[in-house]
């Protein structure tokens, strides 16, 4: 009944507005299965991440408790830098079942050769076209076998791919803690090539040479058809032509921008949605490291160029006023008039509406708060509301809140980072409560998400009771035993006939509620490798295994 009222609440008040654009709560636009058709001037880091001379005893803030934290030779953290704790809750996992699982997990991944199976069914644009190079993990494209060669063809029957930078990002995230912990080279080549898109999405969004903006980001960029051999000798090609047309919709339109200075006649799909943000600033976050801990020059140029786009953009978003601004058909910047690209619509109703998203930028361009003060990220009305209204909303809020923390500890915001995690702590264990009232709950998917949610706050320094580590374990566990019967990892194997394979159960294993989505599956490599782990958390994995390649 809380949230029912509050519901009402918003609706009457919304309603009132004087802009039609704005009367819906949607706090982000819906995957895209439902889709219709389709500067200032201090930075985070220092540019060069090296600092001429680095203060490894800071101030201890009192919120923070007395533990002597490390860095990087460049300054960059590489604890938690405080003691948290929460009591313990269930049964722990024994030795033997953190052992069973971790090898079934590392065992699945090396079975599928996951990163290799990553590169070759995604695609961008490859370097033997001669233009930058990058790949995206797309929605809404087929992979058509013929004969030895697989094409991937883009299917205007489906949608327009307007969310690939989510599951782009959450892969990413998995391989960088990967190669960072590991030095694979199959998981650095899929950092090198994600980074990449990233970058792409901006310097593909540039209307002509006389277009002085390059750091908005575009949904997508359409370049054109290229075939070409992996270095594996597996023949690959990408067809981009079903999507060669013009269309507005409500929340994207596509336009063709000829004279792009980087990829040359291009489609662009516009209006950035919020959807996509919390995972780009969480990638953007970790890029610092990349570039101070690899050894290999092409990934660590590919990070430093991905990074200083990353500060722009969310510079941007701050300088208009926490706006993402977008470009229309003649590649003039513009702020959509939608909720989708806002984070201040409903502040007038709920002043601390969206807190988490405007801080989370503040501290990726500008390394501190200003004038966000979010306490505990956590409790807002609209919170509440924006879940209940669809769905897909608690991904929207909950990864801004783990942005927040994330960029609040990168930037050494210690008393802010302890207190948005204690937040966060409170966030799920209110998700955990059956009698808590969220209407989430009836949602099927709700025991995975939240699984899944719980790992990547484990990440960031939230420690797991040990119920919870058990719904992490368990959540995996059955991903390994569904996605170990699915049919079609190698495409080109013989034993795959020809014919034309869809992006949701053709070429990638079809989401379900009992199993940890397939580009999901590593967020573990990120937890192996974090620098923010809390030693008080339950176990479920045993990390040394994880980290150890050579052991799967």
């Amino acid at each position: 009944m809380k949230h029912i009222s509050c519901l009402l609440f918003l609706l009457l008040a919304a309603c009132s507005s004087s802009s039609d654009s704005k009367q819906d709560l949607a706090a982000g636009d819906v995957p895209d299965t439902a889709s219709p058709d389709a500067t200032g001037e201090t930075t985070p880091y220092p540019v060069d991440l090296i600092p001429e001379a680095v203060d490894l005893v800071p101030e201890t803030p009192d919120l923070v408790a007395e533990v002597t934290p490390a860095f990087t030779p460049g300054g960059l953290p590489l604890a938690l830098p405080f003691e948290y704790t929460r009591p313990d809750k269930g049964t722990p996992l024994s030795a033997e079942e953190i052992a069973d699982v971790t090898t079934r997990l590392t065992g699945f991944w090396a079975q599928i050769d996951y990163f290799n199976w990553v590169y070759e069914t995604c695609h961008g644009m490859d370097e033997s076209t001669g233009f930058p190079d990058y790949l995206i993990w797309w929605h809404d494209v087929d992979a058509v076998k013929e004969g030895d060669t697989v094409t991937f063809r883009h299917n205007p029957a489906y949608g327009g791919s307007h969310n690939n930078a989510v599951p782009t990002a959450v892969v990413l995230l998995g391989a960088i803690g990967g190669y960072l912990s590991t030095g694979d080279q199959a998981m650095g080549r899929i950092v090198e090539q994600f980074v990449k898109s990233f970058t792409a999405l901006q310097k593909g969004f540039v209307y002509d040479e006389n277009d002085p903006i390059d750091f908005i980001v575009a949904r997508n960029i359409i370049s054109f058809n290229h075939e070409f051999v992996m270095p594996n000798g597996k023949k690959k090609a990408v067809d981009y032509t079903p999507w060669y047309f013009e269309y507005q919709g409500w929340n994207a339109d596509r336009y063709n921008y000829p004279n792009n200075p980087t990829y040359g006649d291009v489609w662009v799909t516009t209006m950035r949605s919020k959807d996509d943000v919390p995972y780009i600033f969480r990638v953007a976050a970790w890029l610092p490291y990349i570039i101070e801990l690899s050894d290999d020059d092409e990934i660590k140029q590919a990070a430093q160029e991905a990074y200083e786009y990353a500060v722009k953009f969310a510079k941007d978003i701050v300088d208009q006023g926490y706006f993402i601004r977008s470009k229309d058909k003649d590649g003039n910047a513009i702020i959509p008039d939608q909720d989708l690209a806002s984070f201040v619509d409903f502040v007038d109703l709920i002043p601390d509406a969206e807190c988490d998203a405007r801080l989370a930028s503040a501290l990726m361009g500008y390394g501190e708060p200003l004038d966000n003060a979010c306490g505990s990220g956590q409790g807002s009305l609209y919170d509440d509301v924006a879940g209940d209204m669809h769905y897909f909303n608690y991904a929207i809020v909950d990864h801004f809140h783990l942005a927040a923390i994330h960029l609040a500890l990168v930037t050494k915001q210690d008393e802010m980072a302890k207190e948005l995690l204690a937040g966060f702590a409170t966030r799920v264990e209110r998700y955990l409560d059956p009698n808590s009232g969220w209407l989430g709950q009836n949602d099927e998917s709700w025991q995975r998400d939240i699984a899944l949610l719980l790992l990547k706050g484990a990440t960031l320094g939230l420690p797991l009771t040990s119920e919870e580590a058990r719904l992490v374990q368990q959540f995996h566990a059955q991903a390994v035993d569904i996605y170990e019967l699915f049919p079609n990892w190698d495409l080109w194997d013989p034993s795959v006939p020809d014919g034309t394979y869809d992006f949701r159960k053709g070429f990638h294993p079809a989401h379900t509620p009992e199993a940890i989505k397939i580009e999901d599956m590593v967020f573990i490599l990120e937890y192996c490798w974090s620098p923010f782990k809390n030693p008080a958390s339950a176990r479920f994995v045993d990390c040394d295994t994880v980290n150890t390649v050579s052991t799967w």
